[in-house]
């Protein structure tokens, strides 16, 4: 009988993993392909925080390349800068702030 909860809950748990963050709901999302890599790029709205998720499947990214990558698939999806010092996560979510106001709703 646990085992049917543990599944459960596994299930739901990885149905999470694509999502944005709460306060990126509402927001738009563009798909980015750069160098390789493919990215979900969230966008909080009216405000200048982003979320770039990596959905590509890949064998031990190096983190530096993947930084860089979604560095660049934020200037793309956004078309604003991304504000110098303000990456942060890891190969699979990286977080940052643009220099430009994002859209109020989706699209």
């Amino acid at each position: 009988m646990w085992y049917r909860a543990l599944l459960i809950a596994l299930l739901l748990a990885l149905a999470g993993c694509d999502s944005p963050a709460p306060e990126m709901w509402g927001g738009a999302m563009r798909e980015v392909s750069v160098d390789g890599s493919r990215f979900r790029v969230f966008m909080q709205p009216g405000g200048y925080r982003v979320e770039a998720h990596r959905v590509s499947v890949e064998m031990l990214p190096s983190k530096v390349e993947t930084f860089a990558r979604a560095y660049r698939a934020i200037e793309l999806a956004t078309g604003c800068k991304v504000v110098a010092g303000s990456l942060g996560g890891d190969r699979a979510i990286v977080t940052a702030r643009v220099n430009c106001r994002l859209p109020e709703r989706g699209r």
